[in-house]
């Protein structure tokens, strides 16, 4: 079941079953983020939630399942009298701790099945057309595990430390993000901690039309590298 005080989630079966459980000092660092939900959804239009509007913070802890596009038959402009043969849907899935694209698989797989459907990975036969009563095909890319360092780890104390003495300022930690990003690849290979120091305003249009970046963002930005690299070393092991 989903965690953060709330029942909405996935409804595949296990789905939260290797969910690593929030710890006290995540749950700390949540409690400390500014409350920007209600000024979010103003700016997006947007009445309410499908969390019944619960922190966004606390939401993007947990997996996610994101459609990114269904097709199926004409609209509009390019509407006629048929009747479509097939729909496509795109889906994928933002994992977190302990959860692995294998696993998730085998699960969407089994719940597919538990709803009737015969789960192939081609083009189904005229024979398996005539066989199966309800079929579905599933074609999976590439994946990859999610990655999180623990907030009282020694990086993490010295990158906020650093961070801050750098801008003057405190900062907002999350002990993780709502995008996806392969760091996993890199843990693996350097076999050490990773963080990621975002500089990018909110309103950035990322990955879409007219992406941008504001120049307070890129000065600040600036400051931060250069405040990690030369005093990381120095609040290595410092205790908060």
């Amino acid at each position: 079941m989903p965690a953060c005080g709330t029942t909405t989630g996935i409804l595949i079966k296990n789905f939260y079953a290797d969910v690593t459980p929030i710890t006290a000092a995540e749950r700390r660092a949540l409690a400390s983020v500014p409350t920007i939900d209600s000024a979010m959804r103003a700016e997006i239009a947007m009445s309410a939630t499908e969390a019944n509007n619960a922190p966004l913070v606390e939401r993007i802890m947990l997996p996610a399942l994101n459609l990114r596009g269904i097709r199926g038959g004409g609209v509009g402009a390019t509407a006629s009298n048929t009747i479509p043969t097939e729909a496509t849907a795109s889906i994928d899935f933002r994992l977190v701790p302990k959860q692995t694209p294998e696993h998730v698989r085998q699960l969407v797989d089994a719940h597919l099945e538990s709803l009737g459907y015969t789960v192939l990975d081609h083009v189904p036969t005229e024979a398996e057309r005539m066989k199966y009563k309800k079929i579905v095909r599933v074609n999976w890319e590439a994946g990859y595990p999610a990655t999180r360092v623990s907030m009282d780890a020694p990086l993490s104390r010295a990158v906020v430390r650093a961070t801050q003495e750098a801008l003057g300022a405190p900062v907002v930690a999350l002990p993780t993000q709502g995008g996806s990003l392969p760091m996993y690849t890199f843990e693996r290979v350097l076999h050490a901690p990773l963080i990621v120091l975002p500089i990018v305003n909110h309103d950035n249009n990322q990955h879409s039309s007219n992406e941008n970046l504001r120049l307070k963002n890129l000065f600040d930005g600036v400051l931060v590298y250069a405040g990690v690299v030369a005093r990381v070393g120095s609040y290595w092991g410092v205790q908060p």
